[in-house]
C-alpha cells in the first residue's frame, strides 16, 4: 500500500539549501505552490506532528516528493552578509548575473560558500490518502 501526503495549504513543500562562509549564511531554494509526498509506509509521525513546525521529508520512512507544481525560487541572507554581496549572490541565484553563469550551487561553492545542508520539508495541515498499487499502475 502506498500513502500520499498532501499539504492542504499552498506553498507548504519546500526544498532548501543552506550555504555558509565565515560568519555569513544563505538559505535558498524552492517553495512549491502545490505538491505531494509518497511513501510505502503508513505515516506514523502524524500523532506528534505540529503543523506550524512541519517535518523534514527525510524523517518520514521511505518518503519522497512525488509531484510538485509552480516552484518559486527564494533566497534569504543572514544579517552579516553585506548588501553588495547580497545583490551579487541574488543575481547568481536567479540566473541574471552578467559576471557568472551556470548552476548557482556550483558558483556559490566556487566563491567559497560551503553547502552545509540540503533538505526538503513540509508544514501546515496535511491530508493522507491510501493508494492501491493497482490504481497506480493503471494508465
Amino acid at each position: 500500500m502506498k500513502y500520499q501526503i498532501i499539504p492542504l495549504e499552498m506553498g507548504s513543500i519546500v526544498d532548501r539549501e543552506i550555504f555558509q562562509s565565515d560568519n555569513m549564511e544563505i538559505k535558498c531554494g524552492l517553495v512549491w505552490k502545490l505538491g505531494s509526498v509518497l511513501t510505502n509506509s503508513k505515516p506514523s509521525f502524524l500523532k506528534n506532528y505540529k503543523p506550524e513546525v512541519g517535518i523534514c521529508i527525510a524523517d518520514i520512512t521511505g518518503a519522497s516528493i512525488s509531484k510538485t507544481y509552480h516552484g518559486e525560487k527564494v533566497i534569504y541572507f543572514s544579517q552579516t552578509v553585506p548588501e553588495a554581496l547580497e545583490d551579487e549572490l541574488t543575481d547568481i541565484f536567479y540566473g541574471v548575473s552578467r559576471k557568472f553563469s551556470g548552476l548557482y550551487q556550483d558558483i556559490f561553492q566556487d566563491l567559497e560558500w560551503k553547502l552545509v545542508r540540503s533538505e526538503s520539508f513540509m508544514f501546515g495541515h496535511l491530508e493522507v490518502k491510501e493508494m492501491d498499487d493497482h490504481l497506480l499502475s493503471y494508465k
